[in-house]
């Protein structure tokens, strides 16, 4: 029997993992008619992919997730790359970004899936699970979408936009026919998260071995008693069982001289061939894939999980603004522009990344691992740190933008001290992964007026206030000193503005994923109306 469901839906997402819930979130914050599905009837009770990095942080506390987080994970500010014999290689230190997360949060994947289920529940979103998508019809602008429940039922919905964020397998990417190109791994990764005593070094520290081998040892803290081991053998994963797995970390920490630790019993067990495959386009028409439906990466460099709900805090804002502010079509496909090129950059530094830990050429490995030493050189240290944290993920800018050295067009918006009179400015909160935020900078004698002029006006009539914020900048040598000062942002003593190399009368539009939209000086005001008509332009 199939029954008709008639409800208005405006997006419908499918799959119910860490991305199609920051998705789903992300669309409800910005009054989006939403509903998600998964064809499974509860998630994983395995941890998977636990590592966070400070960008997707970033990405969690725009929506109100992010202190959850720290509060169930721990997190890793130092990764020590160490030789077979014990001594340190180099140390990647994400103590030295800028911003408010300074490490890799290692939190189970089930533990993150329930926080942002939890999150969707309070925004009114429950997850219909044990509902799988089986196939759509296209009928102009709008979607129908068949559905089959685990007890055989059938239903249809119909959505204006569908996001397929149903994992590697993808039902969404098969429906649409989008190639999925790539290869499989014949190294196989062993993997347990495992009760470890006796281990020397710092507990709470993400630690790599390198041995002479061709393989590697990462020891990843779960909770300062459970522990997440990796590392690789030649064996086809079809041969290697759990005992095997045992046996070969057993073999491995006595190579590289850890043979006082202990093995506990093992919560979880997995062996497997990494994968990498990239679909062709993540757009089909008001069709969308995000997350492991869209490209599967390599966990070598722990970036696969990230990358997906950045793919999801890209798209929310764009589908948003088209829904409620009738922004133009073109800016859906600067989804597949900006996200393809982030995914298959991600495939060049993971097959790095597996001639340095297991390539079959020797020079070449120890060539690549050489690298690690290079930690010490401050400028290799900064922009490893930058990918490791994706903070060096940036986009397109447009042809005559104007930069400065620390604010550039297309690159994530730097953290600054900004306050109110009340209290500190939360930038992250400001944006909340759906409003744009405009920040332009006073000098002694500016005015709103004299800097933004008419323009603001156009952008809250073409935004919308729930989705704009703007804000001027005054700079004070305190916040108390309120005499003489019109309302606004508050930089003491121009901190923000001298630590971002920016000048007195710059305007910067921060977009709703937190990165730099437009940057204008006075002598450049148009770059704000160019960047606005991008957005509602209707053809490429």
């Amino acid at each position: 029997m199939t029954t008709v469901d008639t409800a208005e839906v405006e997006v419908l997402v499918v799959g119910a993992g860490p991305v199609g819930l920051v998705l789903a979130c992300a669309l409800a914050d910005s009054d989006v008619r939403v509903r998600i599905i998964d064809k499974h009837e509860h998630w994983s009770p395995l941890s998977k992919a636990m590592t966070l990095t400070p960008r997707t942080l970033e990405c969690f506390h725009m929506l109100g997730v992010a202190e959850t987080c720290l509060r169930q994970g721990i997190m890793s500010q130092r990764i020590n790359h160490h030789t077979q014999r014990g001594s340190i290689i180099g140390v990647a230190d994400l103590g030295e970004l800028e911003g408010d997360y300074l490490g890799l949060l290692q939190l189970g994947q089930s533990d993150t899936t329930g926080i942002l289920d939890r999150a969707a529940a309070e925004r009114g979103i429950t997850v219909e699970r044990g509902r799988a998508l089986t196939d759509i019809d296209v009928d102009g602008d709008g979607h129908r979408c068949h559905l089959l429940d685990t007890d055989g039922r059938a239903s249809t919905v119909t959505a204006r936009f569908v996001v397929g964020t149903d994992g590697g397998r993808s039902r969404v990417r098969e429906i649409v026919g989008a190639e999925f190109d790539g290869a499989e791994q014949d190294e196989t990764f062993i993997m347990a998260d495992i009760e470890m005593s006796g281990f020397p070094h710092h507990a709470h520290e993400r630690h790599q071995f390198w041995l002479d081998e061709g393989t590697f040892l990462a020891v990843l803290p779960i909770d300062g008693r459970m522990f997440r081991l990796v590392s690789t053998c030649r064996v086809a994963s079809a041969e290697v069982d759990e005992e095997f797995v045992l046996r070969r970390f057993r073999e491995v920490l006595r190579a590289v001289g850890l043979d006082t630790v202990a093995l506990g019993d093992p919560y979880w067990v997995s062996r497997f061939n990494p994968r990498q495959f990239i679909a062709d386009h993540f757009r089909t028409g008001g069709i969308f894939l995000a997350g492991d439906a869209a490209h599967v990466q390599s966990p070598i460099g722990a970036q696969g999980l990230n990358t997906g709900i950045q793919d999801s805090v890209n798209l929310a804002w764009k589908l948003a603004l088209v829904l409620r502010a009738k922004a133009g079509d073109a800016l859906l496909d600067t989804y597949h522009g900006e996200r393809f090129p982030v995914a298959q950059a991600l495939f060049d530094y993971n097959n790095m990344l597996s001639e340095r830990v297991f390539g079959r050429d020797q020079s070449q490995r120890e060539r690549l691992r050489r690298d690690n030493e290079r930690l010490r050189d401050p400028a290799y240290h900064t922009a490893e740190i930058a990918k490791l944290s994706q903070f060096a993920v940036a986009y397109p800018a447009p042809a005559g933008s104007v930069t400065r050295p620390g604010v550039m067009p297309g690159r994530r918006m730097p953290s600054c001290t900004l306050t109110t009179a009340s209290g500190p400015f939360d930038l992250l909160s400001e944006l909340g992964a759906r409003r744009h935020v405009v920040l332009a900078f006073a000098g002694p004698h500016d005015t709103t007026e004299s800097l933004l002029g008419q323009t603001m006006e156009k952008y809250q009539e073409r935004l919308g206030h729930n989705a704009l914020r703007v804000h001027t900048v005054h700079e004070r040598v305190s916040p108390a000193q309120r005499y003489d000062a019109p309302a606004g942002l508050i930089d003491i003593a121009g901190r923000c503005r001298n630590s971002l190399g920016l000048r007195f009368g710059d305007v910067v539009v921060i977009r709703p994923d937190g990165h730099v939209g437009a940057l204008a000086d006075a002598t450049s005001p148009s770059i704000l109306d160019d960047y606005l008509d991008r957005l509602f332009t209707t053809a490429n």
